[in-house]
């Protein structure tokens, strides 16, 4: 898995990201922020458009919205703060795993859509909108996760400790007494 990424990270495919990575995935992980926001309003309307059976429909979309919230949390603290590799990997898991639901949740709204239309258009109108945004939060997740696998190791910032650091070394009002 290793070489695939290195010959993927030297590769042509990545020519225009690979001078400034960090900003590829910073801009990446932005436009997942700016499409979170937009599907929240969408859930929040397709939530309350849904009627009769759909409620488990509605339930699944608001839950979405939620879990790419926390996401949306998560991610940036990651991104910002914790650049650890362990921090990263997850964050890296945590991302496929939603870009996988999202085009799921795209799928189940699609095929809601699809099933109301002519019935009722404002609802099919909504769960449309909410299939089109979770397809496309869906894609720029994935995206963001081969960019995030791609170039991991120009994120990561262990700060590892080296015993000859001149830092680690005891002051002089913290040597221990000598022995009498």
């Amino acid at each position: 898995m290793e070489r695939v990424l290195n010959t993927i990270h030297a590769g042509a495919c990545c020519q225009a990201v690979q001078d400034k990575p960090k900003q590829a995935i910073t801009y990446s992980w932005f436009t997942s922020l700016l499409l979170v926001l937009i599907a929240v309003i969408v859930a929040c309307v397709a939530g309350n458009q849904a009627g009769g059976g759909s409620r488990g429909v509605a339930f699944a979309g608001m839950w979405t919205i939620i879990l790419t919230v926390a996401l949306s949390v998560g991610g940036t603290l990651v991104m910002r703060k914790y650049q650890t590799s362990m921090a990263i990997g997850f964050f890296l898991g945590v991302v496929l795993v939603m870009s996988q639901q999202m085009l799921i949740i795209g799928a189940i709204f699609g095929g809601e859509a699809s099933a109301k239309e002519g019935a009722d258009d404002d609802e099919a109108n909504a769960d449309s909108a909410m299939s089109v945004f979770a397809f496309f939060l869906g894609t720029v997740y994935s995206v963001f996760a081969v960019l995030l696998a791609v170039f991991r190791n120009d994120l990561i910032r262990d700060e590892t400790l080296d015993a000859d650091d001149p830092a680690l070394a005891p002051s002089p009002d913290e040597a221990p007494p000598a022995p009498v």
